[in-house]
């Protein structure tokens, strides 16, 4: 079995406001985070197109994908913008034909709901929220190719936001009078960024 994590994005581009915002990140990053994405996580934009270099969106398409999906699994739509993890698996006996006999499973899911999660300064942005998922997918992918799916990607994620948060957290009880002096020179901290380890 062949299984690889996908990102259905629900980014409405008919809205307005932060919904508004959402979308022109969509237009003006869909083409690099094609790129980016590679053959580590596939991101499906329901209802956009990419017409030579054009970015547009049909609401039509948008509603449609989104029922199908709401009839294929317990997933509501929250009325805002959603990121919705899942895995695609493809039985090997079928690998000749690689769109024949796959799917979509909906048994480990992942629902962000990115403008709540901006709302509460859980992410920054849509940008960094894709970034991140996709450097997770990156690693699950490098680890086992071809067999990661949206567990593995969970687990990527987990720790790398745990260890942030107990360090924050640690650096805040132990260190309160130290940590705007820490928070100051650790940009400036030399580290090891060479290849080899």
């Amino acid at each position: 079995m062949i299984r690889t994590p996908v990102a259905l994005m629900f980014v409405r581009g008919d809205r307005e406001y932060s919904g508004g915002s959402l979308a022109k990140q969509v237009v003006s990053s869909f083409d690099y985070w094609d790129d980016d994405s590679g053959k580590f996580l596939d991101l499906v934009f329901f209802g956009w197109f990419n017409d030579s270099g054009h970015v547009g969106f049909q609401p039509d398409l948008f509603l449609q994908a989104r029922r199908e999906v709401e009839d294929s699994s317990r997933w509501r739509f929250s009325g805002e913008t959603d990121v919705l993890l899942v895995d695609f698996e493809l039985p090997t006996e079928n690998i000749g034909d690689l769109w024949s006999g796959g799917r979509f499973t909906f048994h480990q899911c992942i629902w962000l709901p990115v403008e709540a999660m901006i709302r509460d300064k859980r992410v920054g942005s849509l940008d960094a929220l894709v970034h991140e998922l996709i450097a997770a997918a990156k690693e699950v992918y490098e680890a086992a190719p071809m067999q990661g799916g949206i567990f593995e990607v969970s687990d990527k994620i987990a720790w790398t936001r745990g260890r942030r948060a107990v360090w924050d957290r640690l650096k805040n009880l132990l260190l309160r009078e130290w940590a705007t002096v820490y928070d100051e020179l650790r940009p400036f901290a030399v580290c090891n960024l060479a290849l080899s380890r």
